[in-house]
């Protein structure tokens, strides 16, 4: 406001009060700007009603008929400020045909992304209800789909809680919300852990055991949440929850990879040599295991040496390195020599069935398509051998899911949200958090009964096996509870029914407290 004055530059006793006034008035006009925008966030979060549906259903799992109810609800969580900041959209599977304890194990569940729905595990792996798949190579991608049972649920054991981040699914940032307060590494995982705690407060279970998995990026948030969950001043929440969590399962993790050329290089190479393996262009002869590892030792012990050496390796070492990589992979040797002894993830998909005009996937390098004409005008999800095939299956399926439980949502279901989520994501830590490899090593060293599973797809040629054989060597865990474990699928190792059988039973073995 500006000052007011006359000729001789001194505010006069009749202008002081008409300042005053004017300075009352938009005082009063200030603070019913405040109340007027207080009320309007008010009623923004009065008009989004939380939406809550309830069904009952019945299965066989673990060799058990289980009765079980459906719980697919929102839970309003507060944002940085205190108020009102998103719903959170999740799907709670409770057995309901023995009595209630409330020690009865728990496990929360969500992929990665960023920016990534539950529907995967929810719909593959963990619920009791699951996208049918004949022939899982072969999908259907128009339909007919159908639902069946999942025998592969752990409905019997546990409890679960799949788990949409704002942005997701069905879930949303509020009017009265910030996108900060979620859409990023450290605001998600705070945001992730006070979802568990009010689930745990809500359904009165702080005596359950307490389990996370998460897939991909969900890996990340699975180690950060666990630490979010127990809290302290260095926490993104900034407050001491107290909750301990009994052991997480990574799935295709990407916590950890190397962060050399070289390492990544030879951490790739036993994924390469399985995919050899399983196109029949590689290891014939001999188990996909044994294969396998004979690729991850050789490049521990010779590749990645020889990678170092760079130009300064002898002509005759490099031809044979040359020769023994085209062992593993299938492609040519002179290729492979005249590459520099690398070979990229791109190269390896177009170049191992190129004779055959086709294309392997990325996520799962057991699926392949007719090689693209014009590479570089692809989508690296959308036109994927793996992702674009068995996509339209999973969809379809968790609405064929809605119409059985009576779950009606006037909202689009965002599977993964890749411009409104994952390009907007905020992957930077505040002063003072620690990353996860360090949360999670953290909190291992606080709970001596903590136990992790770092399960990997063979197939993977995202997330590796050898990353994840690097992140279980160099993120200081004590090996004695950290079990890893090799599935013949790829990204998603529940694709495909030995696979499925054999990760279930490890996060069985996992939960009831057995080590194989």
């Amino acid at each position: 406001m500006p000052m007011i004055r006359d000729e001789t530059g001194v505010m006069p006793m009749i202008h002081v009060a008409v300042a005053a006034g004017l300075v009352a008035l938009a005082l009063t006009a200030c603070q019913e700007t405040v109340e007027g925008a207080a009320l309007t966030a008010s009623k923004a979060a009065e008009e989004f009603a939380p939406r809550r549906f309830v069904s009952d259903g019945e299965g066989e799992f673990g060799g058990e008929s289980v009765r079980y109810r459906l719980i697919a609800e929102d839970t309003i969580t507060n944002g940085a400020d205190g108020r009102p900041g998103a719903a959170i959209f999740s799907f709670t599977y409770l057995r309901i045909d023995e009595p209630a304890s409330a020690e009865r194990p728990v496990v929360f569940v969500f992929n990665g992304g960023p920016g990534s729905s539950s529907i995967w595990m929810h719909m593959g792996l963990f619920g009791p209800r699951r996208i049918s798949l004949p022939d899982p190579l072969n999908p259907p991608t128009t339909p007919l789909f159908e639902l069946e049972d999942n025998p592969h649920s752990p409905l019997d054991l546990v409890d679960l809680v799949m788990i949409d981040p704002p942005g997701t699914g069905f879930s949303r940032v509020l009017e009265t919300g910030r996108s900060e307060d979620f859409l990023g590494t450290a605001a998600d995982a705070a945001a992730t852990a006070a979802f568990i705690e009010n689930w745990l407060d809500v359904h009165g279970r702080w005596n359950s055991p307490k389990y996370l998995v998460g897939a991909s990026y969900g890996a990340t948030r699975a180690a950060l949440a666990a630490r979010s969950l127990m809290g302290g001043p260095t926490d993104p929440a900034g407050r001491l929850s107290g909750v301990g969590a009994d052991g997480a399962v990574l799935i295709g993790q990407a916590i950890l990879s190397p962060d050399g050329a070289n390492e990544r290089q030879a951490a790739s190479l036993s994924a390469l040599a399985a995919t050899a393996h399983y196109h029949g262009r590689a290891g014939q002869g001999q188990s996909l295991n044994d294969f396998a590892d004979e690729a991850a030792e050789f490049a521990r012990t010779r590749y990645l040496p020889a990678l170092f050496a760079g130009d300064r390796l002898p002509q005759e070492e490099r031809r044979e390195i040359a020769r023994i990589l085209a062992d593993f992979t299938g492609l040519g040797a002179s290729w492979i020599e005249n590459n520099g002894l690398r070979i990229s993830s791109t190269d390896f998909r177009q170049g191992l069935l190129a004779e055959e005009g086709l294309e392997i996937g990325a996520y799962d390098a057991r699926y392949v398509l007719p090689a693209r004409g014009r590479p570089a005008s692809s989508d690296p999800v959308g036109d994927d051998p793996a992702m674009a095939r068995y996509s339209p299956a999973f969809a379809a399926g968790l609405r064929l899911l809605f119409a059985e439980a009576s779950i009606e949502v006037d909202a689009p279901y965002e599977t993964i949200a890749f411009r409104k989520v994952n390009a907007a994501w905020d992957h930077a830590m505040p002063p003072g958090a620690v990353p996860a490899p360090e949360a999670l090593a953290a909190i291992m060293r606080v709970n001596p009964d903590f136990r992790l599973l770092i399960a990997t797809g063979h197939y993977d040629l995202v997330t590796t096996p050898g990353d994840a054989d690097y992140f279980a060597a160099h993120a200081d865990l004590p090996a004695d509870r950290v079990a890893l474990a090799r599935y013949p699928a790829g990204h998603m190792p529940f694709l495909g029914e030995d696979s499925a059988e054999a990760l279930t039973a490890d996060i069985r073995a996992l939960i009831a407290g057995r080590r194989k």
